[in-house]
């Protein structure tokens, strides 16, 4: 395809995108260059737009809300703290889910041995996904 009708071709799809969302509704934005509040400030407006197509005006009211306050009291300090606080939180957990695991394995009990060893996995994820939210 020759390149003016690709770039009409492109044009069109984003103009067709465009008019397909409800009136006042906007396109999500991508977050992914921005780090810390600037982060968390888009997600929430996607969020809003999300709400706004939905037609979920209750959602939206709340999460208009939400990005109040936290443009009102967002520093990328406090963030970066509260996350940090959280990676502390899900260390501590998985501490205890490989003590229970220990001790599992010592009752030598194989129902028990699975059960720690899901709890572990899911306690590691979740550390794997506060240490991934300090990096936003």
């Amino acid at each position: 395809m020759p390149a003016p009708a690709r770039s009409a071709f492109a044009l069109t799809a984003v103009v067709l995108a465009a008019w397909m969302l409800p009136a006042g509704a906007q396109p999500a934005q991508d977050c992914s260059a921005l780090r810390d509040c600037a982060a968390k400030f888009c997600h929430i407006e996607n969020d809003i737009a999300a709400a706004q197509a939905q037609g979920n005006s209750r959602r939206e009211a709340g999460l208009r809300r939400a990005l109040s306050e936290a443009r009102g009291s967002c520093t990328d300090a406090s963030l970066r703290a509260e996350r940090q606080d959280a990676i502390a939180e899900r260390r501590e957990e998985v501490t205890e889910r490989e003590e229970e695991l220990a001790e599992a394995r010592r009752d030598g009990r194989q129902d028990k041995i699975d059960k720690a060893l899901r709890k572990l996995k899911e306690a590691q994820d979740d550390l794997k996904d506060a240490q991934d939210e300090l990096l936003r």
